[in-house]
């Protein structure tokens, strides 16, 4: 549960490559947390979560877990549905079966 505060959907910075930084992305919510907000967001749409790769994503999740910070990190719920498409399409079919409008 938030408690009452100051909270900021944190960016994700992302390496030449465009592959997450994951060390610079927690250490940019750490120094947020440090200069008075009471916590951060991540993978929301500030931070791209549609953009970034679910590994990437579990690999973000991994550290926070064991954070010294972690009661003040959170995580957004933003997804690419094409994304989704491509890397479960099981996920779809079973979604889509459920009555979302999309015919067989």
């Amino acid at each position: 549960m938030l408690k009452r505060g100051v909270y900021a959907a944190s960016l994700s910075v992302l390496n030449k490559d465009l592959t997450l930084n994951v060390e610079a992305t927690i250490s940019h919510a750490e120094n947020l947390i440090k200069n008075g907000l009471h916590g951060c967001f991540f993978f929301g749409s500030t931070g791209m979560s549609q953009l970034i790769s679910k590994n990437e994503k579990m690999e973000l999740i991994s550290k926070i877990s064991t954070h010294k910070q972690k009661k003040h990190f959170y995580l957004g719920t933003g997804c690419n549905l094409s994304l989704i498409h491509i890397s479960e399409p099981t996920r779809l079919l079973s979604i889509a079966d459920g009555g979302v409008g999309v015919k067989k």
